[in-house]
């Protein structure tokens, strides 16, 4: 069956943020200073008023912005600009992230999750113990953040792309001055959101710029303005420590997982309000942040524990959400265990599903389309399994290195996500799941200096391009469970599995993401 949209996309007639033309519409540039605590201090408006096309300069605290006739005009006014920014207080480095996710985990975390006696269970027996970390994930949309604003009559006209229509609304009419109701939002396709489309600054921005100019403002953040501004997934860190019988079962486990509260700033900036401050009031820990921490498998000693951590980022909702770091951590590690107990990784996990066929049925059959050949070394191949959002997925990558260069041959998944109501749909979002996962296994990500992100364009995010683009196979099994979520389940596994390919490879594990760059450890 055709999807209704496709035609409009692939003729260009579908219309996005972007695309809205209004009479009487200029186009703006926006520039916001480094991470923390930053103040605008200085522009050069003589010489941006001096470029072509351009109609106005307009600053604040927090950022500058160019308006033009022309997006071209607006961005080049912006340039001439200079604006300058000064910080108070610490800004977020590299450095000071790994520290403070450290320290966070060598302080008392909030247990989240715990099933038996987990410090007796990890008291006894053979320990093992890992620690992972990932860096901060970006969105890296097709259509970076734009929206068009336009006051007259009383009210704000708002045509954006948008996952959280009352939270622009609400946004607009606060940066504007003026009521919530007295904002229409125009909700556009979104170009891949991701996840980025949940925030609204550019809303924001947009609707300051329409009051200030007295005219409609179409406002597109450049490349680099998305990644700097970006709401990223969380850098985060954990420790794993599990202890075996002598027979190879898991005594005991525990997760220790160092990163912000996420879920706490999203229910802030997307609900806000006494209600959700009185929710969050006193509460240790955060969900969202952890979120898939807790193995599916059958463990009979468990603690998931929380250490929140401030870090000075903006920190938000991407594609997985927590899941795409909780998995890495927990299908690395139960790797490393398999090895350890001296079991085969795909039997050693099924061994523990005797709570959850679905995902060992899921395991059986990757493995049989995959060809497992059991991880043997030099076979380079890897599994991992997840269950997300009521729907359970294993993947098995075949990956090897080409001198310092991750290379993914192939990706065979196969998913339960219950009864299929149209299965093109359900293939097609796996399949956009396994390059979104790839993406972020391999790049997708940023470091951090002087407050700044690092990767700033495109090219700096080793974003997988057609010609990298792995084998990919996907079985989607017959099931009349009720439906499950497809859209994010294929991702979280995607890292791990490669990971797990890598030591099957090279007999050094992976365990930092992005894995490129890296030379693996013991």
């Amino acid at each position: 069956m055709p999807r209704l949209d496709a035609p409009a996309k692939v003729d260009g007639s579908a219309n996005f943020a972007g695309d809205v033309r209004l009479a009487d519409m200029v186009h703006a540039a926006v520039r916001t200073g480094p991470l923390g605590a930053s103040k605008l201090i200085a522009i050069d408006r003589a010489a941006a008023e001096r470029v072509p096309g351009v109609v106005a300069a307009i600053a604040n605290d927090r950022w500058a912005a160019a308006a033009g006739t022309t997006a071209y005009a607006a961005t080049r006014g912006l340039d001439a600009m200079r604006p300058r920014f000064e910080t108070a207080g610490p800004v977020p480095d590299d450095a000071a992230i790994g520290a403070a996710l450290t320290r966070a985990l060598g302080e008392a975390g909030t247990r989240m999750a715990t099933r038996g006696d987990p410090d007796a269970a990890l008291a006894s027996g053979r320990g093992i113990e890992a620690r992972y970390t990932v860096a901060a994930g970006v969105h890296a949309a097709v259509e970076t953040p734009t929206a068009t604003a336009w006051m007259h009559d009383g009210r704000l006209e708002l045509w954006i792309g948008t996952q959280a229509p009352g939270h622009a609304a609400r946004a607009a009419a606060e940066a504007a001055g003026i009521a919530s109701d007295a904002v229409v939002v125009h909700p556009m396709l979104v170009g891949g959101g991701f996840g980025e489309a949940l925030e609204a600054e550019v809303a924001a921005q947009a609707a300051v710029l329409a009051v200030e100019m007295k005219r409609p403002v179409s406002l597109a953040w450049s490349r680099d303005e998305a990644t700097r501004a970006d709401a990223f997934r969380a850098p985060a860190a954990a420790r794993l420590k599990a202890t075996l019988a002598a027979n190879g079962a898991i005594l005991g486990w525990r997760a220790s997982v160092a990163a912000p509260a996420t879920g706490a700033a999203l229910a802030r900036r997307l609900v806000g309000g006494a209600a959700v401050e009185a929710a969050l009031a006193g509460r240790g820990g955060d969900r969202y942040a952890v979120a898939g921490a807790d193995p599916v498998y059958r463990l009979p000693a468990l603690a998931v524990d929380h250490h929140g951590v401030d870090l000075g980022l903006p920190t938000g909702h991407l594609r997985g959400g927590a899941h795409g770091y909780t998995a890495f951590f927990t299908e690395s590690f139960i790797d490393e265990v398999a090895r350890a107990a001296s079991n085969e990784p795909v039997s050693f996990r099924i061994g523990m599903l005797g709570g959850a066929p679905r995902l060992a049925r899921c395991l059986s059959t990757v493995a049989a389309l995959g060809g497992w050949e059991g991880g043997v070394p030099g076979s380079g191949q890897g599994v991992a399994a997840h269950a997300f959002r009521g729907s359970f997925v294993a993947v098995l990558a075949e990956a090897r290195l080409d001198g310092d260069r991750v290379v993914v041959d192939r990706l065979v998944a196969a998913v339960d996500c219950g009864r299929v109501v149209h299965p093109d749909i359900v293939r097609q979002q796996i399949e956009g799941g396994l390059i979104f996962g790839l993406a972020h296994a391999l790049g997708a990500s940023t470091g951090f200096a002087r407050g700044l992100a690092t990767a700033r364009g495109m090219g700096a995010l080793a974003l997988p391009r057609l010609a990298e683009t792995p084998d990919i196979t996907v079985e989607v099994i017959r099931s009349d469970e009720e439906p499950g979520g497809v859209g994010e389940i294929a991702m979280p596994p995607v890292a791990p599995a490669i990971a797990n390919a890598l030591f099957a490879a090279t007999g050094r594990r992976f365990r930092n993401l992005p894995l490129v760059g890296q030379r693996g450890g013991a």
